[in-house]
């Protein structure tokens, strides 16, 4: 199965607008107050999840740098050691398989209803720190 029916498959059984992928890319997050490295757990069109020791707070905007990619994108959760972006455009197909293309793991989708706590929603999964 190639990449990209890999990825319609993920999308329909996940539910999304795109299907994730688990990947484990090594990444950098540039915000005003410096560089984290950080290590990319999975990548869809429209965001991803990075690992990392100090996480950014939900809310703070930044650059994930990937080798000389460069894509705008903001928190949209964050807890001890991980946090999810949305990156501010679509990356879209040619972008996601250069990025993770040979890195997608043959796991499929990442989020399903078996991971999530009784009568909760995927959205509704953020974690607030003061």
């Amino acid at each position: 199965m190639s990449f990209l029916e890999k990825r319609q498959q993920a999308a329909h059984t996940d539910q999304r607008r795109s299907g994730r992928f688990a990947v484990e890319i090594p990444a950098t997050f540039r915000t005003t107050s410096g560089e984290r490295a950080c290590r990319m757990a999975n990548i869809s069109d429209n965001g991803a999840k990075l690992e990392t020791d100090n996480p950014p707070a939900t809310g703070v905007s930044g650059m994930l740098l990937l080798g000389s990619e460069e894509i705008y994108c903001t928190v949209i959760w964050s807890n001890d050691n991980a946090c999810g972006i949305e990156f501010e455009r679509s990356i879209g197909e040619h972008a996601l398989v250069q990025i993770a293309g040979e890195q997608v793991r043959n796991t499929g989708p990442v989020a399903q209803a078996c991971n999530i706590q009784m009568g909760r929603k995927r959205g509704r999964l953020v974690t607030h720190h003061s």
